[in-house]
């Protein structure tokens, strides 16, 4: 039976159901503020627990209330645009910086930590290409890497502030080689 989030779509003996997913957030901005403000009377297990949110959330919640005032607990219908040149200084800003990811992004008007997360993954690509231009097309493979190899490299990596393009050259091994081998230190940190 459909409810009013979903469409049934007859197709000959298939029934699809098409679910609508919206941003509309569980929460109002206000509600969010009452969540946070309750945090002065019970600890953030329980206000997470009574309320069914997760404490990651709450928290960034906080951060986002803290850096950007109420404004930043309202949801978004729509995606932002950003320009180029905003995202480079915000990446070249962030590398500069002690500050955790999340509380750079929040204090630089995102919304969370995956959108600088992913454009400092674009920019690492990049740079890549723009260093190595037309010496191999992207379908190069990179070499076979023993065990001992991967921890040399990715302790360089870390050492050099994951810089992957440093790593493809310096080692010749493949850029998704070296995307992985720093996911695998990201992983256990």
């Amino acid at each position: 039976m459909p409810s009013k989030y979903t469409d049934e779509i007859e197709n000959s003996s298939y029934t699809w159901r098409v679910f609508y997913m919206s941003r509309k957030s569980k929460y109002s901005a206000e509600q969010k503020l009452a969540i946070l403000n309750e945090l002065t009377r019970s600890n953030i297990s329980e206000v997470a627990k009574k309320y069914a949110v997760g404490k990651k959330t709450i928290r960034t919640w906080g951060y986002l209330y803290e850096y950007q005032g109420i404004d930043g607990l309202r949801s978004t219908h729509n995606n932002h645009r950003y320009s180029r040149e905003f995202k480079l200084s915000l990446v070249q800003q962030y590398q500069k910086s002690d500050e955790s990811l999340e509380i750079f992004a929040i204090k630089h008007g995102l919304k969370s930590k995956t959108q600088l997360s992913d454009w400092i993954m674009q920019y690492n690509e990049s740079n890549l290409k723009a260093y190595t231009p037309r010496k191999r097309d992207s379908k190069m493979s990179g070499r076979k890497t023993d065990f001992e190899e991967r921890l040399t490299i990715i302790e360089e990596l870390i050492r050099h502030d994951v810089n992957y393009n440093w790593a493809v050259e310096k080692y010749h091994i493949s850029l998704p080689t070296s995307l992985w081998l720093v996911s695998k230190v990201s992983q256990k940190r």
